[in-house]
């Protein structure tokens, strides 16, 4: 439900102004964070201010302004492109559209998706491996291995078009929705690898023009001896390749417009010769086919029989074969003219037509060999020499070798979302048109190896160059009509297969650049007047003639396999991720999907990449890893909403639900560090030294939260917050520290520890670790409430009520810098009390950082003068052995007297003077205004330095469990300090008398010059507790002229808490006299002769009382 505004003015007479402002309603439930899914971007936050005169006027005032009309929100919703978005070069083009007609995007499904997939898919693989490959392999393995790589790209088409489908998809092509569906890091890393595999693929189809044009079109142009020698092959394919390459690129410069009409050209040339080949093995007989000679099962080439055009297949001995075998001295062996009188020579067809024979024949029977060796088992080794060139391997084959020459035939089914700004309706016609292409390409892949083993002999599919049959192209051979439509056509649409690759491929490059995900490619943004990525088209050209002089199909392909497969693997991953997560997000139109489909193709992709070659899979992955380490580091941070995130967040929840609320073992427990870290007005941290600290220790491998809290309210000091928190990410980001920020707004600095301590983490994930600095100058100011002694012990005793362990480093200004030089000398820790061994972990953890790596460390164990050092010191160090930590031990010798504030010596007398209270009958005020009692209930090194503020309270309300952080706080600071010193703590009075005036408290400072002066002259109320039980109340006499009286008083006046009774103190007669007038038994104990010690004496000073430790 939305509040609509009411225009309509009102009178001021009938309505005042000052009952109309302010009056507002909160729209609960709404937020501009995301609406169903939809980034931010697509709300408007831009809203037109109105006039200042009707602002007044206004019954009702919206709660937050930010929020667009209905109206302005649904026409950017109809603008919402996905996160997908066209590169540099194409957003003038589009620009220019938009102001033209509509009926300019008139591609449809056909048009603007189908036939540009099948011109990319089908190349010159089809028409000179083909044959080959279902020679070598039989037509059930190569029917295998059609079948992966269909069956790959397949499952990777209904991934694709679950992505493209699943929002709108503008120009930019198919890198924009691998990136955007699985992050920037992997984006990148697919994109680069694609954007590789398209320029590589490039110089395969103008290699494969060049082979075309060299073997079967002109072989007399080869400018390096006989083609039929790999070497001149290879010379021939790297001059002419290096020239047809700069043709192209010439092309490619002049524009995408000429490149587009020769596309047509291209697609024309392709569809018509498969058109041929096909009508061509329905019509092929014995009288089209050309006829083959072979001795004994082993084809000679054509050139090697014959003589003046003609061929001549017999055993006459003035014929060219037994010329060579028997009669030419050169190269006749007795084993060649015993090979040669062995077998019979035969002259039959090569392609005879379909017939079921043939078909079985070369259903099953494979011949994978290496590289030189003959493809029949017969003994006598095949020599070019003897016209057996066509039964030698040019090449090592096997079933993984073979795969990985023939996938990049199926590749090209991206070419429909590339064109995706062109299309009327992307969503519909790039999932149609791409199955649809895939489809019918498939047919023809599957049925070609069938077909060819049916119409084929085995022995002249596997003449991979047709040199047995006059160096005609196989497919060309039974063509019909004629063997030169084959040729031109495959050629032209190699051409142009090669054409569109180096369009495209600057594009994807420049479009990886434009993300600003690598820093390096930055240089390939620019772009001309025309929209062309110039750098990036250099770029595409030397790559491209890398792979030009490699000058082989059969070593390019193996590269362009990995490239490709990588891509298409991890377009299955991301639609496999939103699949199986469900993100809310992700609504496909497209519903031929299912997450353990795209789970198959990932798999399929992963093994079809070791398949085809392990090592250049590891060299793939490797550069992959390489880009996404890169990426992560060094590139820009982008959020795309993408599955990777997605997936994180669940694993990260399921991780959480599994540890649950368990206890952690202590082999588990790392420091989980929360730490303070406040800032100034501008935003500034004042202790930035924390986070040296905290990167220093992160072998912890804790989780961190570097938090800091602002005064006032939320939604007052939003954008503080807001700024604050984007200050402290950049400050962790400058640390290196792999932790997180958070800012939390509380009314006052100790509401906001508290929170933050009870808050801060999640489950087991619960920071155990409170870190904040040691207020140096904490005697400034110590009286107010709001002091940074204040604070501070309200900081000690919030992470002691939510048992977390403290760390309060003093002097964190001058730590070591995390980038600063190592330090050398020692790493001391001092074991006063333990502490369940924080300190030696927090040692040991500083010492595995490189600043603190050549430091020793030494443990100082303090012990008393009647403890056993030498066992103590073995026994230290068999502690620190069985911890795996190498330290030196020293034991140190202290009085008890010097180490009184760590041990329990004093809990039996605070005890007795807890029941001596009760006993007295003291009231609950006058008890919490007993210093003494409240210092020795929470015995601490030196209680000289709390803070008054702390027990402040009317009608001397002091909680006594606010003194222990205050004591536990200086515990550091009192060991420079005498221990003789005293602070004054003052309270109001709880006489009835005191309790009506204003009594102002006294300065807060040690008193250094003297204990003997009296702190003050107020009265004081003590207690006298005997051995056996008794109590008497002692009481200052009045003012009198009697010096051993006055000595009483002052003796009194000091508070002192014990002394010994004897004839010679002066405080003896005070204490006879409240005897004998409270009429206690004990009275004749002070008469002994020998001087006692009674068990307790305690005094209550009603306004001023001096503490003495």
């Amino acid at each position: 439900m939305s509040v609509r505004r009411i225009s309509k003015k009102f009178s001021v007479q009938s309505v005042e102004a000052s009952e109309l402002k302010g009056a507002k309603f909160s729209l609960l439930g709404e937020s501009t964070e995301a609406y169903a899914g939809i980034p931010t971007e697509v709300v408007d936050e831009d809203i037109e201010a109105e006039d200042e005169d009707n602002t007044q006027l206004n019954l009702f005032e919206e709660d937050d302004k930010t929020l667009p009309p209905m109206s302005n929100w649904f026409g950017k919703l109809a603008a919402y492109t996905g996160g997908i978005e066209p590169t540099v070069g194409e957003t003038k083009q589009l620009k220019e559209k938009q102001t033209k007609s509509s009926d300019n995007k008139r591609l449809g499904t056909i048009l603007g998706v189908f036939l540009p997939c099948c011109q990319n898919i089908f190349g010159i693989l089809l028409f000179v491996r083909v044959g080959w490959i279902t020679g070598v392999a039989g037509a059930f393995q190569t029917f295998l291995i059609v079948l992966l790589c269909c069956s790959c790209t397949m499952l990777t088409a209904l991934s694709m078009s679950a992505i493209a489908t699943n929002g709108k998809v503008p120009a930019g092509g198919s890198y924009f929705m691998i990136s955007r569906s699985i992050g920037p890091a992997f984006g990148g890393a697919v994109g680069i690898l694609f954007y590789l595999g398209t320029t590589i693929a490039s110089a395969m189809y103008l290699v494969g023009a060049v082979e075309v044009f060299l073997k079967y079109i002109c072989p007399q142009a080869s400018l390096f001896g006989d083609i039929t020698s790999d070497a001149a092959l290879f010379n021939n394919t790297r001059v002419y390749g290096t020239i047809l390459l700069f043709t192209v690129m010439c092309c490619v410069f002049m524009g995408i417009r000429f490149v587009s009409r020769f596309a047509a050209v291209s697609l024309a040339a392709v569809l018509i010769s498969i058109l041929c080949v096909y009508l061509g093995v329905f019509t092929v007989n014995p009288s089209r086919s050309p006829y083959v000679c072979a001795l004994g099962g082993r084809l000679l080439s054509q050139d090697f029989i014959t003589v003046n055009g003609t061929a001549q297949c017999h055993k006459n001995t003035t014929g060219p074969i037994y010329e060579a075998y028997c009669n030419n001295p050169e190269i006749a062996t007795e084993e060649s003219c015993a090979f040669f009188n062995a077998n019979n020579i035969s002259y039959f067809p090569a392609m005879p037509g379909l017939t079921s024979q043939k078909f079985f024949e070369n259903f099953f029977e494979s011949h994978y060999r290496e590289k030189g060796k003959a493809y029949d088992n017969i003994d006598f080794p095949a020599d070019r020499k003897y016209g057996q060139g066509s039964n030698i391997a040019d090449v090592t084959s096997s079933f993984m070798l073979l795969l990985g020459i023939y996938f990049p035939s199926v590749t090209g089914i991206m070419a429909g979302s590339n064109r995706s700004g062109d299309l009327t309706n992307p969503q519909k016609s790039i999932p149609m048109g791409t199955i649809l292409a895939i489809t019918m390409t498939s047919l023809v892949y599957l049925s070609s190896p069938l077909l060819f083993a049916a119409i084929c002999d085995g022995s002249v599919m596997r003449d991979k160059f047709g040199e047995s049959y006059g160096g005609i192209l196989l497919v060309a051979a039974f063509a019909w009509p004629h063997f030169w439509v084959i040729l031109i056509g495959s050629c032209l649409s190699t051409i142009g297969a090669g054409l569109q690759s180096l369009t495209g491929a600057p594009r994807l490059l420049q479009a990886i650049a434009q993300d600003n995900v690598m820093p390096f490619l930055d240089v390939f943004k620019v772009i001309t007047k025309r929209g062309e990525p110039l750098r990036a088209q250099l770029l595409c050209y030397g790559i491209a003639q890398l792979g030009i002089l490699i000058a082989s199909i059969d070593y390019l392909t193996p590269l362009i396999t990995m490239f490709f497969l990588m891509c298409y693997g991890f377009v299955n991953l991301a639609t496999m991720l939103n699949g199986f997560l469900k993100e809310p997000s992700w609504r496909p139109r497209f519903r031929f999907y299912h997450w353990f489909l795209s789970f198959v193709g990932l798999c399929l992709c992963i093994a079809l990449m070791f398949i085809s070659s392990w090592y250049y899979t590891i060299v793939a992955w490797a550069l992959a890893f390489a880009i996404y380490k890169y990426i992560e580091f060094r590139g820009a941070s982008k959020e795309w909403g993408d599955a990777t995130r997605g997936l994180q967040m669940s694993t990260a929840k399921e991780a959480i639900l599994k540890l649950g609320n368990k206890p952690i073992h202590t082999k588990n427990w790392r420091p989980q560090i929360l730490v303070y870290l406040p800032l100034d007005e501008n935003f500034q941290a004042r202790h930035d030294r924390l986070l040296d600290l905290v990167y220093q220790l992160k072998a912890g491998h804790g989780l961190t939260l570097v938090a800091s809290i602002l005064e006032g309210d939320i939604i007052d000091r939003r954008n503080d917050m807001i700024a604050a928190k984007a200050h402290l990410s950049d400050l962790i980001q400058e640390h290196r520290i792999k932790g997180l920020a958070e800012v939390l707004v509380a009314s006052t600095i100790d509401e906001g520890m508290k929170n933050m301590a009870q808050c801060a983490g999640l489950g087991n994930l619960r920071h155990n670790t409170l870190m904040v600095s040691y207020p140096e100058d904490w005697r400034v100011d110590c009286k107010s409430s709001g002091s940074k002694l204040s604070k501070f012990i309200s900081t000690l005793r919030a992470a002691q009520a939510c048992d977390i362990a403290m760390l309060v480093p003093k002097g964190i200004d001058s730590f070591p810098l995390s980038k600063g030089n190592q330090m050398i000398g020692n790493v001391d820790v001092w074991c006063i009390v333990h502490d369940g061994g924080l300190l030696l972990l927090t040692s040991y953890l500083l010492m595995r950082n490189r600043v603190w790596r050549k430091c020793h460390l030494r443990i100082f164990v303090v012990a008393t003068e009647e403890d056993d050092i030498v066992n103590l010191k073995k026994d230290m160090t068999k502690f620190l052995y069985d911890l795996r930590i190498n330290a030196s031990v020293e034991v140190v010798a202290m009085s008890t007297a010097d180490i009184s504030a760590y041990v329990a010596q004093r809990t039996a007398s605070i005890e007795q003077r807890r029941a001596l209270l009760m006993q007295m009958k003291i009231s609950t005020v006058e008890a919490r205004c007993d210093p003494q009692l409240i210092v020795d209930q929470h015995r601490k090194p030196s209680s000289a330095d709390i803070n008054p503020a702390d027990i402040v309270k009317s009608n001397c309300s002091i909680d006594s469990h606010k003194l222990l952080p205050a004591i536990s706080a200086t515990s550091t600071e009192s060991s420079d300090q005498s221990p003789d010193h005293a602070t004054n703590v003052t309270n109001t009075s709880s006489s009835d008398s005191a309790s009506k005036e204003d009594t102002k408290p006294s300065n807060l400072k040690p008193d250094t010059e003297s204990n003997d002066k009296p702190i003050s002259n107020h009265s004081h109320h003590c207690t006298v507790s005997f051995a056996t039980g008794s109590n008497v109340a002692v009481s200052e006499s009045d003012k009198s002229t009697n010096p051993k009286e006055n000595d009483a008083n002052s003796e009194l006046n000091r508070g002192i808490n014990e002394f010994t009774f004897s004839p010679s103190n002066p405080l003896t007669k005070l204490v006879q006299k409240a005897a004998r007038e409270a009429g206690s038994k004990e009275e004749h104990l002070l008469n002994k002769a020998h001087p006692g010690r009674i068990s307790s004496f305690s005094c209550i000073q009603t306004d001023t009382v001096s503490v003495f430790s």
